[in-house]
């Protein structure tokens, strides 16, 4: 069984002031292997930001089904969701102040979601030391985030998400602040600490590269999947040729294959041996003119 699994799933924003609603999810199907690492990659407004919300508990499901271990999130109530983010879920932002509190040292912050859980001081100290130990930082626990380069911050971040022992951890363009090397930096020590932890990742990009760091690629374009594929198999993203069939027969094309065709036309289904053939009418009328042609070009071979 599946760690993750989404199905149908529907998000619409509504402006109470103006009753506009703007659908930022269209039906979302998803399964996530416990322990995978994967990154989920797509334009602005595409709806990734929005995926990772619901994941984190910190947004409600206007349809659909969702799952995170045996947990039901499109059924929880707000105060479950409080619990489910303080317990189960780790999450890494982009902005460092939304990661980090800039007035005390990166040991105190790596201490308070493990203060916030009861855990005893002892555990506390012993656990805060190996994480931070993990990242790179044992020399830097005393110093405060400002004195820290870009990179260390979203370390010391990192290590913050693990500290009351989340199954579940988010990341949300972690290294949109960085530069080449230290992003490369920070997804080694990421892909590290998901790897020894068993830890589930679901990273948010809009950088290829970065995706690459990943076990598997997930596209969104307009708040549908477009495509999925292990990593290891892409060089660019045009090589993913992988999509969803959900279950009411809808297809999201990938970006690269809808800008070939000519969109609003009529298209003919065909079934070929193990294939399915998806042909523009316009297309198929041309091809069987262009054979009549030929046929009737042919001089016919006189009998003997």
């Amino acid at each position: 069984m599946s760690f993750i699994e989404i199905r149908d799933l529907i998000k619409i924003y509504q402006s109470q002031e103006y009753s506009i609603r703007v659908p930022a999810l269209r039906g979302i199907e998803l399964e996530i292997k416990e322990g995978e690492f994967i990154s989920i990659i797509g334009p602005s407004g595409s709806g990734k930001t929005t995926l990772l919300h619901i994941l984190a508990g910190m947004a409600e499901p206007s349809a659909g089904y969702v799952r995170v271990g045996d947990i039901r999130l499109d059924q929880l109530s707000e105060k479950d969701r409080s619990n489910y983010r303080r317990h189960k879920v780790g999450t890494l932002w982009q902005i460092p102040n939304r990661n980090l509190i800039w007035e005390i040292n990166i040991f105190e912050n790596v201490e308070i979601p493990m203060r916030l859980l009861g855990i005893a001081r002892e555990e506390r100290i012993k656990r805060a030391k190996e994480l931070l130990a993990e990242v790179g930082l044992e020399r830097r626990m005393n110093h405060k985030p400002q004195q820290l380069s870009g990179g260390e911050v979203q370390r010391a971040g990192l290590a913050c998400a693990l500290a009351h022992q989340p199954y579940l951890l988010l990341a949300d363009e972690p290294t949109g602040e960085l530069d080449s090397k230290t992003a490369g930096d920070l997804l080694k020590y990421f892909k590290r600490l998901n790897e020894t932890h068993g830890i589930t990742a679901v990273m948010v990009t809009h950088d290829f590269d970065v995706a690459k760091a990943t076990d598997r690629l997930i596209q969104i374009v307009d708040g549908r999947i477009s495509g999925y594929s292990p990593t290891a198999n892409l060089k660019t993203i045009r090589d993913m040729h992988q999509v969803y069939l959900d279950t009411y027969g809808t297809i999201q094309l990938p970006r690269y294959i809808v800008e070939k065709m000519q969109t609003q036309k009529e298209v003919t289904i065909e079934e070929e041996d193990d294939k399915i053939l998806l042909i523009q009418n316009e297309l198929k009328k041309a091809n069987r003119s262009e054979k009549t042609k030929k046929k009737k070009a042919t001089p016919k071979k006189k009998k003997k």
